[in-house]
């Protein structure tokens, strides 16, 4: 055969290809939705609202995969959103500026393995660090031992305690944006601290809040469930009460004990209180310090608070939300995992067992506003710019999802659905797991993925959720 018949031949077999790739390009535009082959989840909203960034220059800067599970984020006054990571070996600080769309890795948090829900901000921009193990670690639980009375909680009691025999305690860290945020760091590079000490004793930092005007900082230790305050004039503690005498493992994570994770100081609530009992308008107390009541909860799954002024822990008769098993010889009740205050001055509360719940003004009153999904757990809570919560909800090793809960009393709980990027060909990632939200300066919502190598998730509120709920490409 002649070489010119062969390249007659090839021109007309690629026309007949390129005729059926056109056919069927014009048959699959014809075709339904449905039928497109569409194999990703999107949320349930415009899918552009959604997005998330690494946490630093893969193979130079990046945090070490093991290392980057997100359990503290804080949105500062300038913009910026910094966030604290748990991990195998080392926790580490880090940055999102939003004047280059980049999250910039700052270094490893001192010998801390684990900052979890403390990361708080002073009136002078510096950030104050409560560090510890990682609680996001597995704890070894022991298969058999002697049975007996209480014999179950007694060896969980053994197990969970394990890891901190022998340890120091968790530090507390200063950290200054204005000298420290100068230049990214690898990921072997410590992150330049001052250290203030250890509040307790062999106990991680398991949550703090600021009382910026008495400079105080309150914090709840695990596992021994202590409330402590540190004086940071003084710069050491000054107070260090327990939280919680019984030991309770109420879950949905078996490994732990059931700790509230969640402080929110209420100056203005107290010094209006006070105001009133005394005759005085608000103007004339509201800048005294020292008067803060400082809200989480406690036994029973009382709501409890922290009279600074009486210097006492006060038990309320306002039970959290949740699942109570009357039985005999069985203790178990849910705990605070999150606050949010919102502008008329209610105060809203997140439970273990993944209930809403409102504190009135007055602080005299709880309303239980329901759960927006079966499953446990509040993971993370904030306030959006479009006067709705926004609130993490699943259980540890369950797919989170996001749902909103309206402000206006009228919409209630909508359910955003999972949280999922594709960018393809580019980029794409599923998320499962988080443990911490905050907002941004401009409304913007970043949520902190708390599996192996996380990433900064970022969703812009404002998104409108399709007809009848469900993405219609989605796989159904």
């Amino acid at each position: 055969m002649r070489k010119s018949e062969v390249r007659g031949q090839r021109s007309e077999g690629l026309s007949r290809v390129a005729r059926r790739c056109t056919l069927v390009a014009a048959l699959g535009l014809s075709l339904p939705p449905a039928a497109w082959g569409q194999k990703w989840v999107n949320p349930n909203f415009d899918a552009h609202r959604l997005d998330y960034r690494d946490l630093g220059y893969p193979d130079v800067s990046a945090i070490e995969a093991d290392d980057t599970p997100i359990t503290a984020l804080l949105s500062a006054k300038d913009g910026m959103v910094y966030g604290a990571t748990s991990g195998k070996s080392a926790s580490h600080l880090f940055l999102y500026d939003r004047a280059i769309n980049k999250v910039r890795p700052l270094g490893r948090i001192g010998d801390a393995k684990g900052v979890h829900h403390a990361l708080v901000q002073e009136a002078d921009g510096t950030l104050l660090i409560g560090g510890g193990l990682s609680m996001l670690a597995p704890v070894k639980l022991t298969q058999k031992f002697p049975g007996g009375f209480r014999a179950i909680e007694e060896q969980l009691w053994k197990d969970v305690a394990a890891p901190y025999a022998g340890y120091e305690g968790g530090h507390l860290y200063r950290y200054s944006p204005s000298t420290g945020d100068a230049g990214a760091r690898l990921p072997d590079e410590a992150c330049p601290l001052e250290d203030l000490g250890v509040p307790v004793k062999g106990n991680t930092v398991y949550a703090l809040a600021l009382e910026a005007g008495a400079r105080k900082l309150y914090g709840i230790s695990y596992p021994d469930a202590r409330l402590f305050i540190w004086d940071l004039e003084k710069n050491k503690a000054v107070a260090d009460l327990p939280l919680l005498e019984r030991k309770v493992y109420s879950g949905p994570e078996r490994h732990w004990r059931s700790v509230p994770r969640a402080l929110h100081v209420d100056c203005a609530r107290a010094n209006l209180r006070g105001a009133d009992a005394a005759g005085d308008s608000l103007s004339a107390v509201s800048v005294k310090t020292g008067q803060a009541r400082v809200y989480t909860s406690g036994e029973d799954g009382r709501v409890v608070y922290y009279d600074a002024a009486l210097k006492t822990l006060v038990r309320t008769d306002m039970q959290l939300p949740g699942e109570y098993y009357e039985a005999w010889n069985y203790h178990g009740y849910p705990v605070l995992e999150a606050w949010q205050e919102a502008p008329d001055g209610s105060l809203y509360g997140a439970t273990s067992d993944g209930y809403l719940f409102r504190l009135t003004p007055e602080r005299d009153r709880l309303v239980n506003l329901g759960k927006p999904r079966l499953s446990r757990r509040v993971r993370g809570m904030t306030q959006g710019p479009d006067n709705r919560l926004y609130l993490l909800c699943g259980e540890f090793e369950e797919p989170c999802k996001l749902f909103s809960y309206g402000l206006d009393g009228v919409e209630g709980f909508r359910d955003w659905g999972s949280l999922t990027v594709d960018r393809s060909p580019y980029y794409a990632k599923r998320a499962y797991q988080f443990d911490a939200i905050t907002t941004g300066i401009d409304g913007t919502l970043f949520m902190g993925e708390s599996d192996r190598r996380a990433c900064l998730y970022l969703f812009i509120p404002g998104a409108q959720p399709f007809p009848g709920g469900f993405n219609p490409r989605n796989p159904r």
